[in-house]
């Protein structure tokens, strides 16, 4: 389990500090750190002469909800998109970024009980209709959502029929966003075959360019985050996505940094004891993270910064086997975590508890992943921190 933030502090060089009573626009989903970045507790030791930087000013302090993914709450093969809207809502968090499985499993159920064709598409009637309910279910529950992810495999592809298939699913999703009250879609690299796809860096900024440009003639403009992930086909590291972010050039296009795929990539190895690929982890990831300060703007970057440390596990957990395990999968919570309060009773179809182990089965919504939710949130409040999502 890994836990992001999104995110703790930000610097950029040579960019003007804005005044605290100025807002930042709704393109920044990130809440900073009151102090300087020399003086924080978590910054990176002074730059070498080989890694020296223009100066860095930083963000001033802005106010985020806190909110989770709703891929965290349980899978919905046990777990509906309600249930999980409700419980995000009983423990304190204000957003919730809406996972595709979620949506596709609740658009259809939704269509099936009220006589709409299935199976679906994406933009039709019966999307909308149900786009429509999820966004009632949210306000009723006192929630937002942040935003809707991933959007898959839609760069890339050599076949124009793929190609146009991608893309039709792509407007579709655009469609129903203003209905579900968001404006940020997730686009992750793709992880589509070698075979049908290409590497052509051109082709990529073509293609997000393409949407970004759809995106930008929906009231409001709709923004989209390019994320590399650790095991794309192409592009995996926040480098690579960059290059097509930066050559792309459309305000309304920026990157999305996630902790666990720069991690997994360049620094972790969930098979070994120690968790390091090798001893000189440390030493990279530090420049890693000192050229991407030097080369990216701030307002073009969503971070995800881990947290608190990940829960102990000898040996290390393998996804295949916790989130299809008959029992919950359960690890003592570190000492250092407020208590767990009492839970209120299990209801039926709701995201287990603390209290309730017995609960329809789900690695993601154990009893310790729903205590630390609880911790997590508590303590991001006291830390003046904002969004939080779980990543298992």
């Amino acid at each position: 389990m890994v836990l992001r933030l999104d995110a703790l502090r930000l610097c950029r060089p040579s960019h003007p500090l804005r005044s605290p009573s100025t807002r930042l626009p709704r393109s920044t989903t990130t809440t900073m750190a009151s102090d300087t970045c020399s003086s924080a507790p978590n910054s990176l030791p002074s730059t070498p002469p080989a890694l020296a930087s223009p100066p860095t000013t930083l963000f001033p302090p802005v106010p985020v909800p806190l909110g989770i993914a709703s891929l965290s709450l349980g899978s919905c093969e046990s777990h509906s998109l309600a249930s999980k809207i409700r419980s995000a809502a009983e423990q304190g968090f204000a957003n919730i970024e809406l996972f595709d499985l979620d949506w596709q499993d609740f658009r259809d159920r939704f269509a099936r009980e009220n006589g709409y064709a299935v199976p679906c598409k994406e933009g039709d009637e019966a999307s909308r209709a149900a786009a429509r309910e999820v966004a009632r279910l949210c306000r009723d529950a006192g929630v937002e959502i942040s935003c809707w992810q991933p959007l898959r495999t839609f760069e890339g592809w050599v076949d124009e029929d793929d190609e146009r298939e991608a893309r039709e699913y792509a407007k579709g999703i655009l469609d129903i966003l203003p209905l579900l009250g968001t404006d940020l879609v997730l686009c992750c690299s793709t992880t589509a075959p070698a075979s049908r796809t290409t590497p052509s860096l051109d082709k990529a900024v073509s293609d997000l360019r393409w949407l970004a440009d759809l995106a930008a003639t929906y009231s409001p403009p709709i923004r989209i985050m390019y994320e590399g992930l650790s095991f794309g086909t192409h592009r995996r590291s926040w480098q690579d996505v960059w290059e097509v972010v930066e050559r792309a050039d459309r305000p309304n296009l920026g990157i999305c940094l996630d902790s666990f795929n720069t991690l997994a990539l360049e620094w972790a190895s969930p098979y070994t004891r120690s968790g390091r690929l090798s001893d000189d982890v440390d030493d990279k990831l530090e420049k890693n993270m000192r050229e991407l300060v030097r080369r990216v703007p701030g307002d073009k970057v969503r971070p995800a910064l881990p947290l608190l440390h990940a829960l102990p596990s000898d040996p290390p957990f393998r996804r295949s086997s916790s989130t299809k395990s008959p029992t919950p999968v359960s690890c003592p919570l570190p000492s250092r975590l407020p208590p767990t309060p009492p839970s209120p009773p299990s209801v039926p179809g709701r995201v287990p508890t603390a209290s309730s182990p017995s609960s329809t089965p789900s690695a993601h919504t154990s009893p310790s992943s729903v205590s630390l939710m609880r911790s997590c949130a508590r303590g991001t409040r006291e830390r003046g921190v904002s969004r939080c999502s779980m990543i298992v």
